[in-house]
């Protein structure tokens, strides 16, 4: 009988160990990590949709916010620009596809020796846009899908060039104006996904370029193609991504 109260006092102890253990593993893994800046390296990678390819631009390479991010390091010996962007894509589709060839290319670029530092990803706006019409319950499935399809992107490319390499995402400006906080319109949909990029991001320590909180005050008009029914950014709106890239990524406070 005492051998039996024992034994059971034992696995309690040992069950509440453990919960107590699985507790603090998931706390741990949701705290949020701070972004240290590593420097810009030899390569600069963009990654995403039309925004970082240049839709609608006259001279996609040189005004795109890629380009001017990369002239923009210049000062400090202008790494080489790959940009690997489609226009269309979602996250699902970036997953299956860009990502694959993208981490490809890190494995290659770092067996030459070279460093591949920053690393910029613009993805999330098509999974809206494909279910900008579609009921409340198909939108938010569609934020659940975006959200692991990010997690798979963000870890995956961090495990391929390791800490030395600066990963920054950016939050979608908002084309439609409205307010965010009346449940189910079009800003409160804008604000759930950039909730989602702010919050993966934040767990790994990813920098965010806050180009919600730039194009606020009428720049969402002044700065796209909205007026043309068009929610892509102009040549004035990625100059201002640039900037608020480089504003995240905290270069100016880094030497190569």
């Amino acid at each position: 009988m005492i051998q039996q109260r024992l034994f059971l006092l034992l696995t309690t102890f040992v069950m509440i160990g453990m919960v107590a253990f699985a507790v603090t593993r998931s706390s741990w893994a949701n705290r949020p990590q701070a972004y240290t800046p590593q420097g810009p390296g030899d390569v600069y990678l963009a990654l995403g949709d039309s925004l970082p390819w240049g839709f609608r631009l006259d001279d996609r390479q040189q005004d795109g916010f890629p380009g001017l991010i990369a002239a923009d390091l210049g000062a400090s010996g202008l790494p080489e620009l790959v940009n690997l962007a489609v226009p269309g894509e979602t996250s699902s589709s970036f997953v299956a596809g860009q990502l694959p060839r993208a981490l490809a290319y890190l494995r290659d670029t770092r067996q030459q020796g070279r460093r591949v530092s920053p690393i910029t990803l613009t993805i999330g706006g098509n999974d809206l846009i494909r279910v900008e019409r579609a009921p409340a319950a198909e939108r938010e499935a569609a934020i659940q899908i975006f959200q692991r399809n990010l997690v798979e992107a963000l870890e995956a490319l961090r495990a391929a060039v390791g800490p030395q390499a600066d990963l920054a995402v950016m939050t979608y400006y908002n084309p439609y104006g409205g307010d965010p906080t009346i449940e189910g319109s079009d800003a409160y949909w804008v604000e759930r996904l950039n909730q989602v990029i702010r919050a993966e991001a934040g767990r790994r320590g990813v920098a965010v370029a806050e180009v919600y909180t730039a194009f606020v005050g009428g720049r969402e008009y002044t700065h796209t193609f909205a007026l043309f029914d068009d929610v892509h950014a102009n040549a004035q709106g990625h100059r201002l991504i640039a900037e608020t890239f480089l504003q995240a990524l905290s270069y100016e406070t880094v030497q190569r």
